[in-house]
């Protein structure tokens, strides 16, 4: 057995969530992760939490971000705005 197919303790499984949850881990370490959260349930209610905020914040985030159409009216309103106002 490897060292990254181990048992991990919770301490581990918990540095490692947001790397699991982003699917940042190798296969092996994902899978140790993996292991611990479905019989440690604990860390298992931890993971679900993060999880769901991670997702909550890239919705958020995801609606933050104007479209590039609109993106692009404000930007040709701005330098028509500029021109407008810049005297003879």
């Amino acid at each position: 057995m490897t060292d990254e197919q181990r048992d991990i303790d919770c301490q581990e499984a918990l540095e490692r969530l947001y790397d699991y949850i982003d699917g940042e881990l190798t296969p092996a370490r994902a899978e140790a992760v993996r292991r611990h959260l479905e019989h440690c349930e604990p860390c298992l209610k931890v993971s679900t939490f993060e999880s769901a905020w991670v997702r909550f914040l890239e919705v958020r985030t995801r609606a933050r971000h104007a479209p590039p159409s609109l993106r692009k009216r404000v930007l040709e309103s701005l330098l028509f705005e500029d021109d407008a106002t810049a005297g003879p």
